[in-house]
């Protein structure tokens, strides 16, 4: 398992997951000042375009036009909105200086709070 993945089990089922990597450059290629009121905006304007994803897919199961080719897309669509989302909430964390390291041990946590409540 390379070093950028995560191992977990869902139940009886085993993902290996990548890890979102955290943006350090600006759009220029720059290295990034790390601006927590820019991030914040970063953050919001990803959960705005994810939220739309879901509104529109939302729209689509309601209406008569469904094919499995435009369904796949719309998925894909959320999805990749999805990990926009939770690669500006990770470029956040790295900004603050919680690593890698210590995301997964919060990840760990929170997998274990929801197991245990009988959530996964």
């Amino acid at each position: 398992m390379s070093e950028d993945a995560t191992k977990y089990t869902v139940g009886n089922e085993q993902y290996v997951s990548p890890r979102p990597v955290p943006c350090v450059r600006d759009e220029n290629g720059e290295i990034s000042g790390q601006n927590i009121k820019m991030l914040y905006a970063k953050i919001n304007e990803e959960l705005d375009e994810f939220k739309s994803a879901v509104d529109g897919w939302r729209w689509y199961v309601a209406t008569d036009e469904r094919t499995e080719e435009k369904e796949a897309d719309w998925k894909k669509d959320i999805a990749e909105e999805a990990a926009d989302v939770i690669t500006a909430v990770t470029t956040m964390l790295e900004a603050l200086g919680i690593d890698a390291e210590m995301r997964d041990e919060a990840q760990r946590r929170v997998n274990e709070k929801n197991r245990s409540r009988g959530r996964l």
